[in-house]
């Protein structure tokens, strides 16, 4: 179930991105994007897509970090964030 979600999400986002970002380059070729430094409003929608795909990319990490008991949590330390032993202990 986790793993539609997570397909759904990606789907929506890639449309998202597109519409806002896509079809304007389309119609209007590069200069739909020679006000971009000065327009607030695109930096922080792009932020917004770039934070939402971080997020759905690590979604799977998080939530296994979340959802395990403690030896499990170790594990998951050790082998993904590089958590060293002695910090255990």
């Amino acid at each position: 179930m986790t793993l539609i979600a997570l397909i759904f999400a990606g789907l929506l986002l890639g449309f998202a991105a597109f519409a806002a970002f896509g079809l304007p380059w389309i119609l209007m070729g590069n200069r739909a994007f020679d006000e971009f430094r000065e327009r607030r409003d695109q930096q922080m929608l792009a932020g917004v897509l770039g934070f939402a795909a971080v997020m759905a990319a690590s979604l799977p990490l998080i939530s296994a970090a979340l959802a395990s008991a403690a030896p499990q949590l170790q594990v998951f330390a050790q082998t993904v964030l590089g958590v060293p032993e002695r910090f255990w202990s």
